[in-house]
């Protein structure tokens, strides 16, 4: 005998220990046999040479890839016997202290399961895996035995657990076959319906990590390894979770569905992903998982809406055709989305995101302070919580601010500007930008070095460069600032604060709309008052000698008032002479 039982200990990881039993083999190497049927009522079945034995041969194999074991096949009995027993089932021995052998039988009825080919593509090829399981140390998720508890959050077989961990696509030792709920690892990421059921076609993450604790870890796929799946499930015979420990790696979808991949790894804790990320397509019973430890680095759609998600390196994510969402989660990643309206989600100053021109509205999201498109991207969004420097490029953008005080520019391009609540400021280049706000959101403010009129909701206005601009206001209370150039400042309806900075400016007073105005810096002899609405014989007159002034119209029917401050020596009177004030219709 090649092996013999040994006393296993606890992990400290509750996710681990959730399916200890306490013993495993010892090595080197553990031997297995088929044991012969006797069909003459016994209840015993022969093993078929061909599928039967190659399917256990094949799980084995498979162990072998990520755990520290070697199986030995022998005549007689081994550490390992299996049999077929008639009817459904399995049962299994398990290894403690001091044993020399175990049987493991699964229960098969070939007149309704078929061979052993269709039963590996059905939904009681679980049991061969779980039934080893058993024989290698590992317990059910819902027992608790000894000093090892159950799986985290399972009291009975049935229960998933409050982080979803008791789903077979995660341990075959678990009775619970699918997902369920809108917050499971699958569904959370892609709305493909609120169940999924599991078919395991090898064991799951929690199951590695288990074994690994209990026999160490191997090394497998070392090289540059491509896991592809398409739309027929035949290709991959469910669920597979990927052991590889080097090289640059890639999960690629083949089909024409919409597909999910997901490239973080299990984490194995209690929390959602805790047994791993499904990586599948669209009514697929089949994928991928990534164990505990595991890196893939590149993920690449197909032709539909796909999704995917990266990891904490860098990943090469590409979506190909379809309306695509890229999330390359933490790390230093290129997004690539091809044809279609893409969803970019960026949190990382150096994620570069590749479109091609005419490749479809493309929209950027990001959790960065700061953000600038680059070419061929439409859309840029906020997702962060603080204030946000949001940059276009040469295309008509849609750029959309936060909750916070955001500085939106669109640059070239006939711009759209979305600020949200806050106190935002919009750079406006063109006479096509657009800026959009609600009432109650924040004192607004555009900088721009156009002649500009400023729209619903919007508080301010500044005018850079040296040129001569207009700058006119709405029904708020507006503080429009000029520069160096002759500017005209016209605030229009509210209490309005005109202040026209350096060169020979010209500040618009309109009847009905003077209520509160305020002038701040005009030079007499420079500047110009210019009153419209009250007649060209209107008469101006200042209050008690302060800041405060009016102008009446000359059938002293139509007055108004405001502020001039900081001037002293206004010129008050009327005719053609008088630069200082001048009188419209």
């Amino acid at each position: 005998m090649s092996s013999i039982g040994r006393s296993a200990g606890i992990s400290g990881n509750n996710v681990i220990d959730g399916l200890m039993l306490g013993g495993a083999w010892s090595g080197p190497a553990i031997a297995y046999s088929f044991m012969p049927g006797d069909m003459n009522g016994n209840g015993i079945k022969d093993f078929e040479e061909g599928d039967w034995k190659q399917f256990y041969r094949e799980i084995l194999d498979g162990i072998e890839h990520f755990a520290n074991i070697r199986f030995e096949e022998v005549a007689g009995r081994g550490n390992i016997n299996f049999r077929l027993d008639e009817g459904g089932g399995g049962e299994s021995g398990v290894p403690v202290e001091g044993t020399t052998d175990v049987e493991t039988a699964v229960g098969i009825n070939p007149d309704v399961a078929g061979s052993a080919a269709a039963v590996r593509l059905g939904t009681f090829s679980v049991t061969w895996f779980h039934e080893i399981g058993h024989a290698l140390g590992l317990k059910h998720t819902h027992d608790e035995f000894s000093i090892f508890p159950t799986l985290p959050g399972v009291s009975w077989p049935g229960d998933q657990g409050t982080t979803y961990l008791n789903s077979q696509i995660n341990t075959v030792m678990g009775y619970t076959y699918s997902f369920l709920g809108e917050d499971n690892p699958f569904t959370a990421a892609i709305d493909f319906g609120t169940e999924v059921n599991a078919q395991p076609g090898s064991f799951g993450a929690i199951d590695i990590a288990a074994l690994q604790f209990l026999y160490g870890a191997r090394s497998h796929n070392t090289g540059d390894d491509t896991y592809r799946f398409g739309d027929d499930v035949d290709v991959n015979r469910g669920y597979t979770t990927i052991w590889d420990t080097g090289g640059t790696d890639t999960i690629a979808y083949a089909g024409t569905s919409r597909a999910k991949i997901d490239l973080r790894a299990a984490t194995l804790r209690n929390e959602i992903g805790g047994g791993g990320w499904v990586s599948t397509s669209e009514g697929l019973t089949g994928g991928f998982t990534v164990a505990n430890g595991v890196t893939i680095e590149n993920a690449s759609g197909n032709l539909g809406d796909d999704i995917l998600i990266g990891n904490d390196v860098g990943n090469l994510l590409s979506g190909l055709d379809g309306d695509d969402r890229l999330d390359g989660g933490r790390g230093v990643d290129t997004l690539i989305g091809g044809s279609g309206d893409d969803t970019y989600l960026v949190d990382d100053a150096g994620d570069v995101v590749t479109e091609q021109a005419g490749a479809g509205f493309d929209t950027v999201r990001t959790s960065l302070s700061a953000y600038t498109l680059g070419g061929n991207v439409e859309a840029l969004t906020t997702t962060g919580t603080g204030s946000f420097a949001g940059t276009g490029n040469d295309l008509a953008n849609l750029i959309t601010g936060g909750s916070r005080g955001d500085r939106l520019d669109g640059k070239a391009g006939a711009d759209t500007m979305v600020g949200g609540l806050g106190n935002d400021t919009y750079v406006v280049d063109t006479i096509n930008d657009v800026v959009v706000e609600q009432a109650g959101e924040g004192v607004d403010r555009v900088l721009t070095g156009i002649s500009y009129t400023l729209g619903d909701h919007v508080e301010n206005l500044g005018m850079g460069t040296s040129a001569s601009l207009s700058g006119t206001g709405n029904a708020l209370a507006n503080l429009i600032v000029g520069n160096k150039g002759n500017n005209v400042l016209d605030g229009r309806g509210g209490a309005d604060t005109l202040t026209g900075g350096l060169g020979r400016d010209t500040f618009v007073l309109r009847a009905g709309e003077t209520a509160g105005d305020t002038v701040t810096d005009f030079v007499r002899g420079a500047d110009t008052l210019a009153f419209y609405g009250f007649g060209a014989d209107a008469v101006l007159s200042r209050e008690s000698g302060g800041d405060l002034y009016t102008v009446t119209s000359g059938d002293g029917l139509t007055s108004g008032s405001f502020r001039l401050t900081g001037v002293g020596n206004l010129d008050l009177s009327a005719g053609a002479g008088n630069t200082d004030a001048r009188f419209f219709a």
